[in-house]
C-alpha cells in the first residue's frame, strides 16, 4: 500500500510510479504530436467533449501502466470517467489523471502540454500528493501535502507580487464570462493564454506567472487536483471564483470557476472578477458537514401531509434533532417542535423538508433571508420544485441525511421607492389594482429605457419561474443555466409588445405612466405588504401610482433545493406539461 512519507522530501515511490506513468504516455504519443492523425475524432469523453486519437493514447497508457502495477486502485480520468482496477472492496487510494492536458497545443506541436496526476483517499478527499510534467520538454511540477512543492528537484515558491498593475496572470473567458475577465486584463501588466491548466498552475507555484483566474465554469477535479495542491504546497492560494474553498469530489461532478495566486494580490482579484451584492451566480455543491437538525414546513390542511410529518418525527427523531415550522408544530399538538421559519437558520437546521406543491415551497423561501436547502416532497399538484414523491419520501430523507448535493437558483430582490418589500424565486409581477383595468408601464433596464407598455400587467420571471406565470402568458421556458430575467407582458394591447429577455444582473425600474391608476405587486404569487404586516387582507396592499419607483434585481442570496440527480430539464418539462 502507498503511503505518505514522513521524511521532509516528497514520497519516493509515488514520485517514482508518477514519472513511469510520464514516460509511458510519452513514448504512447511521440509518434502522434503535430499529426493530422492525432486530431482523429474518436467517441465524446466522460466530461462530455470529444476524444481526439492523442488523447485515447494517452489515457491507454496510463491504465495500462496502472493495470500492471497490481494495486486497487480507483481511476478518475478525463476520457473514461471512473476506473476501478484490482479489489473494488479494498482500494488502496484514488488517483485523479488528466492523461493529456492541452490536446489542441500537442496536435498542433505547440510545446505546452502536460500530464497532471493527484493522489487522494478512495473518496476522493484529502490529495496528499500532486504531480504535473511537461510531455514537451520533461519540466515536471510536484508536491506532497505539508512538505512543499518543487520543479524538477530544486523548492519552489510563488511570486512577491503585491499589486494588480505588476501582476502577470493567466486568464480564461474570452468567450463566456468575458465582462468579469475583461475589467480584471484591462488592470493588470501581462495576460498569458498558454492552453494547459496544471501546467498554468503550477508556473502559478513557481512564480513564472502570478496569477490563473478561469471564469468559464469548465473546470472539474480532474484539471485541477494536481496543479491546486502544488500551489498551495508553494504558498499561494487557490478558491473558486466568489473567494470559496474548492471542495474537490463536488468538483468531480459540477464544474467551477477557479482563481489560483500568489496569494498576496488574491482578494483584490476576486473583487474585479465578483460581481458587487452576489454570493453564487447558481451550481451545484456537496453540503458541507454533518447534518445535526432538520426541519419540516407542510400544508396543514391535506391529512396525508400530516401523517407524513408523524412518520418522518417517529423515524428519524432519534438521528437528528427535528422542528416544525409554528402551524404544523401546533396543528400537530408538537409545540416543543415548533419554531417560525425566520429563524431555522439562527439555530442551525441542515435542511428543510416541504409537504406540500410548490406553493409551499416558494412561501417558505420567502421568509429566509438567505435560503436554507430544501427538500420538496411533491403532495400538491405539478411539483416542479418539489419533485420526490411521497412514496419515495423516507428514502431520499435517508440520503439526504447522509449526505447531500444542493442546487442553488437565482433570485429576485424587490424594492418599492427604495425600501426593501421581499424577494421571489418565480416571478415579480405588476398588475392593475382593480380588474380587467390597463395600465401603462414605464420600464427602464440598468436606467436605459426599454420601452413602454400598456398591458393588464408584466411579469418578471426569472429562469425557474418560467414554467410558471411567465409561460402563461407566452413567455419562453427558460432552463435554469441561462442566466437572465424574462420580461413578459400580460394581454398587451399591442401586437408589438413582446417578451424580452435581458440579463439577470440587470436593474430593472418600472413606473406608472398614467395618473390616478394605481397597481399591486405579487411575489411568488403574494400581493405585496409591508414587511411588517404577515396578513393579506386587501387593505394591507401596497398600492403603486405614477409617483412611486419599482426596482427589480438580483437578490444576494439564491434559493437552494436538495438534490439527489441530475435530472435532465428538457425532460422533466415534457413530463410535468404534457
Amino acid at each position: 500500500m502507498i503511503i505518505m512519507s514522513e521524511n521532509s522530501s516528497p514520497n519516493p515511490e509515488l514520485l517514482e510510479l508518477c514519472r513511469a506513468v510520464y514516460a509511458d504516455i510519452r513514448a504512447a504519443i511521440s509518434f502522434l504530436e503535430g499529426t493530422n492523425e492525432a486530431d482523429e475524432f474518436m467517441f465524446i469523453g466522460a466530461d462530455g467533449t470529444d476524444t481526439k486519437r492523442i488523447d485515447l493514447a494517452a489515457e491507454d497508457a496510463m491504465i495500462k501502466r496502472f493495470k500492471e502495477s497490481g494495486r486497487s486502485v480507483r481511476i478518475i480520468s478525463e476520457e473514461l470517467g471512473e476506473t476501478i482496477i484490482g479489489d473494488v472492496n479494498n482500494l488502496e487510494f484514488a488517483v485523479i489523471v488528466d492523461p493529456l492536458d492541452g490536446t489542441t497545443n500537442a496536435i498542433h506541436d505547440i510545446p505546452f502540454y502536460s500530464v497532471s496526476i493527484a493522489f487522494s483517499k478512495p473518496d476522493l478527499t484529502g490529495i496528499y500528493f500532486g504531480y504535473v510534467c511537461n510531455l514537451a520538454n520533461g519540466d515536471e511540477f510536484y508536491a506532497e501535502a505539508g512538505k512543499g512543492a518543487y520543479m524538477n528537484g530544486k523548492k519552489i515558491t510563488s511570486s512577491k507580487a503585491s499589486t494588480v498593475r505588476e501582476l502577470t496572470i493567466s486568464a480564461y473567458g474570452y468567450r463566456q464570462n468575458t465582462d468579469r475577465a475583461a475589467k480584471l486584463c484591462s488592470r493588470v501588466q501581462k495576460v498569458r493564454v498558454l492552453g494547459s491548466v496544471a501546467l498554468e498552475l503550477c508556473y502559478v507555484a513557481a512564480g513564472k506567472i502570478d496569477a490563473f483566474i478561469d471564469v468559464r465554469r469548465t473546470l472539474r477535479l480532474i484539471d485541477i487536483g494536481a496543479g491546486q495542491l502544488i500551489v498551495k504546497e508553494a504558498g499561494g492560494i487557490v478558491t473558486d471564483g466568489v473567494g470559496n474553498k474548492v471542495f474537490l469530489p463536488d468538483n468531480h461532478i459540477k464544474p467551477v470557476n477557479l482563481v489560483a495566486s500568489n496569494g498576496a494580490v488574491h482578494q483584490e482579484i476576486l473583487n474585479l472578477i465578483t460581481f458587487p451584492e452576489i454570493d453564487c451566480r447558481g451550481d451545484w455543491y456537496y453540503y458541507q458537514g454533518t447534518v445535526k437538525k432538520i426541519a419540516i414546513v407542510s400544508r396543514c390542511d391535506s391529512e396525508a401531509a400530516l401523517e407524513m410529518i408523524r412518520k418522518i418525527v417517529d423515524t428519524f427523531k432519534d438521528r437528528v434533532e427535528i422542528y416544525l415550522s409554528s402551524s404544523p408544530a401546533k396543528y400537530l399538538n408538537m409545540e416543543e417542535r415548533g419554531i417560525a421559519v425566520g429563524k431555522m437558520k439562527d439555530i442551525g437546521v441542515d435542511f428543510v423538508i416541504s409537504l406540500g406543491g410548490d406553493g409551499t415551497i416558494l412561501r417558505n423561501m420567502s421568509k429566509m433571508p438567505d435560503p436554507i436547502p430544501i427538500l420538496g416532497i411533491n403532495m400538491g399538484t405539478l411539483g416542479f420544485l418539489a419533485d420526490v414523491d411521497p412514496e419515495d419520501a423516507i428514502q431520499a430523507i435517508e440520503t439526504a441525511i447522509s449526505g447531500f448535493m444542493y442546487d442553488e437558483r437565482p433570485r429576485l430582490d424587490l424594492s418599492i421607492n427604495g425600501k426593501f418589500i421581499g424577494n421571489a424565486i418565480n416571478e415579480v409581477v405588476a398588475t392593475s389594482a382593480y380588474p380587467a383595468k390597463m395600465i401603462t408601464y414605464e420600464i427602464l433596464v440598468n436606467r436605459r429605457l426599454l420601452g413602454e407598455i400598456r398591458a393588464d400587467g408584466i411579469v418578471f420571471a426569472t429562469p425557474t419561474g418560467s414554467t410558471a406565470y411567465a409561460m402563461s402568458a407566452g413567455g419562453p421556458i427558460v432552463t435554469p443555466e441561462v442566466d437572465a430575467i424574462l420580461i413578459v407582458p400580460i394581454a398587451p394591447f399591442k401586437l408589438s409588445s413582446r417578451p424580452w429577455v435581458v440579463p439577470f444582473d440587470s436593474e430593472i425600474t418600472v413606473r406608472v405612466k398614467m395618473p390616478n391608476k394605481e397597481i399591486v405587486v405579487v411575489t411568488d404569487g403574494k400581493v405585496v405588504t409591508p414587511p411588517e404586516i404577515e396578513t393579506e387582507r386587501p387593505e394591507d396592499f401596497i398600492h403603486v401610482n405614477e409617483n412611486d419607483t419599482i426596482t427589480i434585481k438580483r437578490a444576494r442570496y439564491p434559493g437552494r433545493f436538495v438534490k439527489f440527480s441530475d435530472a435532465c430539464f428538457y425532460d422533466t418539462v415534457r413530463k410535468k406539461l404534457s
